[in-house]
């Protein structure tokens, strides 16, 4: 299915013209994925064939288990935290690969690419200096809901905002 012909900001902000109709592409995606985990060619395939916002949101998708997982064994809910600074990036040169890929424009998305990796960058050396990265740090405000929520509904909390809602 080739990307929709956006000429307007309205167009781009058109729930139904822009991301509706490339759902369906995330049902499939982890199937084509696995049964073609060792063909290179195939997997160029899918990528090509696929909505890049759809295989960005899977992307996104993917790592929530991995954040819930090691935040439920660490009791350290900062997981996302310390891919704030890389996971934008990732997903701006993805965006940028698929459009080289398929020879669309890529100037504004170069820069783009540009500014986010400087922005990235500068992040992580700032979460850096700070101990995000040092093992057992954790952002102040979850260590403060932890002791006004249940741990039940920290755990609802967990999987709904902190895994998900902060990864997509």
């Amino acid at each position: 299915m080739a990307l929709p012909m956006l000429k307007s900001a309205t167009a781009c902000a058109d729930f139904e013209r822009t991301v509706q109709p490339y759902l369906s592409q995330l049902d499939d995606l982890p199937r084509q994925i696995y049964q073609s985990a060792t063909d290179l060619q195939a997997l160029k395939t899918i990528y090509l064939n696929t909505n890049p916002l759809v295989s960005a949101f899977a992307f996104s998708l993917f790592l929530v288990p991995i954040f819930l997982v090691i935040s439920e064994i660490t009791r350290n809910y900062s997981q996302v935290d310390r891919v704030w600074g890389i996971l934008p990036t990732v997903c701006n040169l993805h965006y940028v690969a698929y459009a080289h890929a398929k020879n669309l424009p890529t100037q504004r998305l170069n820069s783009l690419a540009i500014i986010s990796v400087i922005w990235g960058v500068r992040f992580t050396r700032y979460l850096d200096r700070l101990g995000g990265y040092q093992v057992g740090s954790e952002d102040y405000r979850w260590g403060f809901l932890r002791k006004y929520i249940n741990p039940p509904l920290y755990f609802i909390l967990n999987v709904l905002f902190i895994s998900l809602a902060q990864s997509v």
